[in-house]
């Protein structure tokens, strides 16, 4: 059996995910189902209704937004601290409170400050 120079993937290069063809007909490749099958099944999308470039860039979108409401849902239930903050700053994308936040995170890095908790201190 030989291989194809042009057909083998180098130790550098990735599998592709998808293929499209010269008509523009767009098919998932085996590791592309493997991976995007739990990504969009968590949004309810299932990568065998995906026959178009238009759909699967539609599905990347709808999951990667979810994606974004779940990281702020579980960022905002979590212990109150500058990062927590500016993460839910981030993923919501307020840009004005997302630098105000970033910006004090940074002083407060450089001043070598750091939050004790009282509940931690050791007293003799």
């Amino acid at each position: 059996m030989h291989s194809d120079p042009e057909k083998d993937l180098g130790d550098d290069e990735r599998e592709p995910l998808y293929h499209r063809d010269e008509s523009g007909h767009f098919t998932l490749t085996e590791k592309g189902i493997e991976q995007y099958r739990k990504r969009f099944a968590r949004f309810g999308l299932r990568v065998e209704a995906i026959h178009t470039l238009e759909d699967f860039q539609n599905a990347l979108e709808l999951s990667a937004a979810g994606l974004n409401d779940h990281r702020v849902a579980i960022a905002s239930h979590g212990p109150r601290s500058l990062e927590r903050n500016l993460v839910v700053a981030f993923a919501r994308g307020d840009e004005v409170e997302y630098l105000r936040l970033l910006h004090l995170v940074e002083r407060r890095n450089t001043l070598g400050l750091r939050v004790v908790d009282p509940s931690s201190v050791v007293t003799p």
